[in-house]
Order: structure tokens, then C-alpha cells, then sequence
């Protein structure tokens, strides 16, 4: 896991298995980002092949979080099936969803 600070952006960059303790250390790391006051996050999933329910609880309550302070979690995918797990779930209604980080930045101007 990996947080990369921009002037108007945090990017949270994930890979592989995010399972308990990965999303323990992604709530501590986003966290940060808002005790920084940093609200606008990009949350960098293309190298991801599993996700738990716990670290997708973890970015909606933390998104709740950030929609208080006028900012915004969105999300990088663009694995199929992380994708699919996001449509049947109806997180792609919650986050917007973008397939690269150029496109999700672009949005934070």
C-alpha cells in the first residue's frame, strides 16, 4: 500500500489481496488523510485481484466522512471482475469509478 500526496490529492495506490489487515492499514492511512485535511482521494485499484467486505466498508464510512468536508473517495478500477463486484454490490451508485488515474485526477481540478 502506498499513498502518493499531490497539491489537491491524495492517491491511495492498492494491489493484490486487500483482506483484514490491509483494510486495517488503509483505514489508518485514509485517517491521516483527514486529520491532514486532505478530502479529495483517489483510491488506486488497478493491481487489485481481491477485495474484502471489510475494506469496502471501510471506503463507504470513510467516504461519509469526506462528503462532510466537501470532498470526495473516487476509485481506479479496471479489473473485470473487481468491476462486476462493484456493480452487484451497487458500490459503482456510491463511488465514481474511473479507469485510469489520469481520468480520476482530471476530475479533482
Amino acid at each position: 500500500m502506498e499513498r502518493i500526496s499531490g497539491d489537491n490529492y491524495e492517491i491511495i495506490v492498492l494491489e493484490g489481496r486487500v483482506d483484514q489487515d490491509e483494510s486495517e492499514e488503509l483505514e489508518a492511512m485514509l485517517n491521516d488523510c483527514l486529520d491532514e485535511g486532505k478530502y479529495n482521494i483517489c483510491i488506486d485499484m488497478i493491481d487489485v485481484k481481491h477485495i474484502c467486505s471489510s475494506a469496502l466498508g471501510v471506503l463507504v464510512a470513510i467516504k461519509r466522512k469526506i462528503k462532510n468536508n466537501q470532498g470526495d473517495i473516487k476509485l481506479i478500477i479496471s479489473n473485470d471482475n473487481l468491476l462486476k463486484l462493484f456493480q452487484t454490490t451497487m458500490l459503482d451508485k456510491v463511488f465514481e469509478i474511473y479507469e485510469s488515474r489520469r481520468e480520476c485526477l482530471a476530475t479533482f481540478d
